[in-house]
């Protein structure tokens, strides 16, 4: 079912197409800076023509919009002075569940903490919550790696390698944090595209793999891309037999200091309950708020 220019929830409230210039303004004005984008002009590019954006409305009069479509749902938010978050997505939720193919699981994306008591209340089920969290970069002594360990930059030729060592990292009890499906061809369609779009000789130079000199084993990697001209932590990992000796920490003051040269600050995405967490924390990176995905489960 297509949604089309303009939709009645009932005799109070509709949603009608909004130019996806103006929605981004009003979407920019009423929600937080989640993401820590560095300018106005930023925050507004998200949005294109081809973004199924919504004013919501009641008695014709705007309170707040919504981008929607069969089967996902997302940027919501409401205007002053109505705040009956609750009443409002009873009516967007019937919208979903006529227009969308239930044989599908139905998506909710970039919901903030306050907002998804509401969610919960409607059968909405928590798929993933997470953050970025920001810091600036800073110049670090160089670390000694000691006998045991030798350091290199990532090249293309070791993909299927990283691969390995991503997927192993975030197997089993280690699973939480990975924003996708956790498998080798999964983790090789991202690297290809991380190489691909990542050529600058500073992200090089930021980005690094871990070997155990004894075995000569991939151990660990760092990887630094460019999102939105800003350098982003685009993944780190750590064997689980190799977790505790400080290699995550010394991979991430590498990286701030090589990208000291060029960058002020640098930012990441992680899934709340990743033990990383804590150790972007204690490192100095500042969490920004929480967004979860929902999700209504498909019908068999």
């Amino acid at each position: 079912m297509s949604i089309g220019s303009q939709y009645t929830l009932d005799e109070e409230f509709e949603i009608v197409k909004a130019n996806y210039r103006e929605f981004a303004i009003h979407y920019t004005t009423y929600r937080e800076n989640i993401f820590f984008r560095q300018s106005w002009e930023r925050r507004l590019s998200i949005f294109g023509k081809d973004t199924p954006c919504y004013w919501i409305k009641h008695k014709k009069q705007r309170i707040g919009g919504v981008c929607i479509e069969p089967n996902s749902m997302s940027s919501f938010f409401l205007e002053p002075p109505l705040s009956d978050i609750y009443r409002v997505l009873l009516k967007l939720k019937r919208l979903l569940l006529q227009c969308s193919d239930r044989s599908k699981q139905i998506y909710v994306y970039g919901i903030l903490p306050y907002q998804t008591e509401h969610f919960l209340r409607l059968g909405f089920l928590p798929s993933e919550i997470r953050r970025v969290m920001i810091r600036p970069t800073e110049l670090f002594e160089s670390e000694d790696w000691g006998e045991e360990f030798f350091v290199t930059a990532p090249t293309l030729e070791q993909l299927d390698k990283i691969a390995e060592l991503f997927f192993e990292s975030y197997s089993g009890t280690d699973s939480i944090g990975y924003p996708a499906d956790n498998s080798i061809h999964q983790q090789k369609l991202d690297l290809e595209y991380y190489f691909s779009h990542n050529k600058a000789e500073i992200l090089k130079a930021a980005s690094s793999i871990v070997f155990d000199k004894s075995t000569g084993e991939m151990i660990a990697v760092c990887l630094v891309s460019l999102w939105e001209d800003l350098p982003l932590i685009s993944g780190i990992a750590v064997l689980p037999q190799y977790r505790g000796k400080r290699i995550a920490t010394k991979l991430l003051k590498k990286a701030l200091t090589v990208l000291n040269e060029k960058y002020e600050i640098i930012r990441l995405f992680v899934t709340v309950g990743n033990p990383a967490e804590s150790l972007y924390y204690n490192f100095g990176f500042y969490p920004g708020l929480e967004q979860t995905t929902f999700h209504l489960p498909c019908r068999n």
